[in-house]
């Protein structure tokens, strides 16, 4: 038997390893994160943080070409191309999680620490209320976003995280960072509003050390830029969080929205609307709503079951960690 043919066949099994795997997370908790994922994390970036550009980025275009060829000659018919498509389907997807999409099956932090899917209107009043008071005492502090070199402030200028090759691709899928799990490389797009930089870098840093969850991703994003000492980092953070909270108050207590935005600062009201504006350039075109499809499958069918709506889960992660102090310590 070929080779190629073996590997074709191994992806039924590797499907069926993975859906065990999905039912059963203790046994990814155990072995995964401290034994695998931590050593393929180390070699990744001693091959690929020296090297200035994503090569995690070039890698995927090969992919795709070669994918589109693939499937080009499978419509020959002839059994050889059936088997070249499905051998590279099966080391792709045995890459793929053996490099890092096994983090998604590990026991989330929200059921770990008891994180409420709900929360009383108080405790987000609450929250938001703290949320503007530290915001807007940020303001007087900031220096220009746009003279900061934020891969230095948060120093991540030798952690595998790089300026993306190709922004405005991203822009038009409304992406701005993205983790590449073959190399362990972050990939960040530089032409987003530097007001969201900071928090983005820290997102992708965040699937970088194995949180795969988006939310827990964006978390930390916020925790991290919060506790900076640069006050453009920490504004970052706020100002993420501040956005996360009064969408919140937009869909269930639409009545409530003006009483928090009158008491920000003007400026914090300016970035707002230009961070609104942006992002509308490139929102609900082709490329966008084709991605967020993609993108909504990919997560449901790697344990996220809300999909891309996963990224909102975050404010629950914010009233809880201004209402204990466990979530604070799980991460540090």
């Amino acid at each position: 038997m070929k080779i190629k043919s073996i590997f074709a066949l191994a992806l039924i099994p590797q499907i069926l390893l993975v859906n065990l795997i999905k039912n059963n997370p203790s046994i990814i908790d155990d072995y995964y994160p401290d034994y695998l994922y931590s050593n393929i994390l180390k070699i990744n970036s001693f091959i690929y943080s020296s090297i200035n550009i994503p090569v995690g980025e070039i890698l995927y275009l090969i992919l795709i070409i070669t994918l589109i060829y693939l499937v080009y000659r499978v419509f020959s018919f002839k059994l050889n191309d059936s088997v070249n498509l499905l051998a590279f389907i099966s080391i792709v997807y045995f890459g793929f999680y053996s490099f890092w999409g096994l983090n998604y099956f590990k026991t989330s932090i929200s059921y770990e620490l008891n994180i409420k899917n709900d929360y009383e209107f108080e405790e987000l009043d609450n929250t938001l209320n703290f949320i503007i008071t530290k915001i807007n005492e940020e303001v007087p502090l900031l220096e220009d976003f746009n003279e900061l070199d934020f891969f230095e402030i948060t120093n991540m200028t030798d952690l595998n995280v790089k300026k993306s090759l190709a922004p405005t691709y991203l822009l038009f899928q409304t992406v701005s960072g993205h983790f590449i799990p073959f190399t362990s490389e972050s990939v960040i797009n530089f032409d987003i509003p530097k007001i969201d930089l900071p928090v983005v870098i820290f997102h992708e840093y965040a699937h970088q050390m194995g949180y795969a969850d988006e939310a827990e991703a964006s978390f930390i994003g916020f925790m991290k830029a919060v506790k900076s000492n640069n006050a453009n980092v920490r504004y970052s953070g706020y100002f993420n969080a501040l956005l996360n909270l009064l969408n919140e108050i937009n869909k269930n207590h639409k009545k409530e929205l003006e009483g928090y935005t009158s008491k920000l600062n003007e400026r914090v009201i300016s970035d707002i609307n230009y961070n609104i504006e942006f992002w509308s350039k490139y929102s609900n075109n082709y490329f966008d709503k084709v991605q967020k499809y993609i993108y909504d499958l990919y997560l449901k069918s790697n344990n996220q079951e809300a999909g891309i709506m996963t990224y909102n889960k975050v404010s629950n992660f914010i009233i809880d960690y201004y209402k204990r102090e466990e979530l604070s310590e799980f991460f540090n």
